[in-house]
């Protein structure tokens, strides 16, 4: 139920409707369809062409090296 803006209790929500910006429907398809050929078979296959290796950021409590240019942002440099 829509109530006036103005009411004490109501939770008055200001946005800007964008929608060129909006991820279309085919790209969102086509990442979906890159994971499942890519990245699910990763888990069922020991990860041979080390596909989860590569995203993983951080090991035993430390940025990986692949990911260490965020050490700064981590520190709260």
């Amino acid at each position: 139920m829509e109530v006036n803006f103005k009411n004490k209790s109501a939770v008055a929500v200001m946005a800007v409707d964008n929608l060129p910006c909006e991820l279309p429907r085919d790209a969102s398809e086509g990442f979906g369809e890159a994971f499942l050929k890519n990245v699910i078979p990763a888990f069922f296959n020991n990860d041979k062409d080390g596909v989860l290796e590569r995203a993983r950021m951080t090991k035993n409590g430390k940025l990986t090296k692949r990911y260490s240019y965020l050490k700064d942002y981590v520190a709260g440099k």
